[in-house]
């Protein structure tokens, strides 16, 4: 059987990127979809903690080797009320509903204090502070543009990134080209990527990323595990 990827997959340098899945952008879909959606990504999380679980479980798990990783990438919305947002930048009218909808009630502007706003079904039962599942934020949509994610990745040496998010027009389409561009093994899960417009997504799953990126089904990412 033919692969799905690109080039072959490496649990031991892949991370686990999920971009914008926060309380604020995933209150834009109905129940139902949200549900649907944390179920998918409940899933995959279960599966990249399950890696790690079991390799820092062998007694030659070193600091980093070996061990792939997760990372929560979101935007703290409300930080410094949110003087990151350019008025030039048509998505600040998109952050100005969400400010007049509520959005950012329980969200401080304190910028010793961000909100990252990961939905609590998807928070770890060890909690934050680790160093295989970790909390970034970021000022962009594009995860390579405003923040420290490159570090972390070079420090244990990452090649691959499997991508899932919100939203597929959004910084799911940003993150996939500059990761691309930078030489990142960039892989899209079905699954665990949707958009407010099912157009726009079927558009940019189907005839736009694949040719920048891989496209494949969350089972495709579960079987690496088997290899």
């Amino acid at each position: 059987m033919a692969s799905q990827f690109y080039v072959p997959v490496s649990l031991n340098h892949t991370a686990l990127l999920l971009s914008d899945v926060q309380t604020q952008i995933l209150g834009r879909f109905s129940p139902a979809d949200q549900a649907t959606y944390l179920e998918n990504i409940q899933k995959i999380l279960a599966f990249f903690r399950s890696e790690i679980k079991s390799r820092r479980a062998q007694p030659n798990s070193g600091l980093y080797d070996g061990v792939p990783m997760i990372i929560h990438h979101t935007l703290p919305f409300n930080i410094n009320s949110n003087a990151f947002v350019s008025p030039y930048n048509k998505l600040a009218k998109w952050v100005a509903k969400l400010e007049a909808s509520g959005a950012f009630t329980n969200a401080p502007s304190d910028p010793n204090h961000p909100h990252y706003a990961v939905p609590g079904a998807l928070v770890s039962e060890e909690g934050w502070g680790g160093k295989d599942e970790i909390v970034l934020g970021k000022l962009q949509p594009n995860c390579f543009g405003s923040s420290d994610l490159i570090a972390y990745l070079r420090a244990r040496g990452i090649k691959h990134i499997v991508l899932v998010g919100l939203t597929t027009m959004g910084s799911i389409l940003g993150s996939a080209r500059a990761g691309a561009d930078l030489d990142y093994h960039i892989i899209c899960v079905e699954e665990g990527i949707i958009d407010d417009e099912p157009e726009v997504h079927e558009f940019l799953m189907k005839r736009v990323l694949p040719k920048f990126v891989d496209v494949v089904k969350m089972e495709d990412v579960l079987a690496l595990g088997e290899a």
